[in-house]
């Protein structure tokens, strides 16, 4: 499916694709879901939007064409995600909704905005992730598809700044 834009119900994925993160920043997971949707924005070519409820519209861009909105206190992120599609008018058609929120889906869809739930997305970011058939690793471990986790870039700094490498 081409996706020319995707407008993404920030929270509402989140909470999908990291459902056991008691614990974890919410800034930490935030960050981790970005730097995966930058990756699925490379791979697929498309504009990204990130809505997330928060005080105040903070409009920050993270990439050429990730950009991450965080609603004013008096509006929720689906409210400004149906407003957004509503305001389109004709180009409706080329944006896609990622949310599981059944409101937000049935404005979008009625808007003329194709939808995806978040769990239908996650799959779409799991198979950009690695190619058909392949896991991360090949056979002996040694090389990987996708970004290094924080333990193992710990480890590169340590050689890097002992000097080792």
């Amino acid at each position: 499916m081409k996706h020319n834009e995707l407008v993404i119900d920030g929270y509402n994925l989140l909470h999908k694709l990291y459902p056991s993160s008691a614990g974890t920043a919410l800034d930490e997971l935030r960050r981790k879901m970005e730097t995966a949707l930058r990756s699925f924005q490379l791979r697929r070519q498309c504009s990204i939007t990130i809505v997330y409820d928060g005080s105040g519209i903070r409009d920050s861009s993270c990439g050429n064409t990730l950009h991450t909105i965080y609603t004013a206190s008096s509006k929720t992120a689906d409210a400004w995600i149906i407003d957004y599609v509503k305001s389109l008018n004709t180009s409706r058609k080329m944006v896609t909704i990622v949310s599981s929120d059944r409101e937000v889906t049935l404005y979008g869809k009625a808007y003329g905005a194709k939808c995806l739930t978040s769990e239908e997305f996650i799959g779409l970011l799991e198979k950009s992730r690695t190619p058909a058939g392949k896991n991360d690793r090949d056979n002996n471990g040694k090389f990987r598809n996708g970004f290094l986790d924080s333990n193992e870039v710990k480890k590169w700094m340590h050689l890097f700044e002992s000097g080792r490498f």
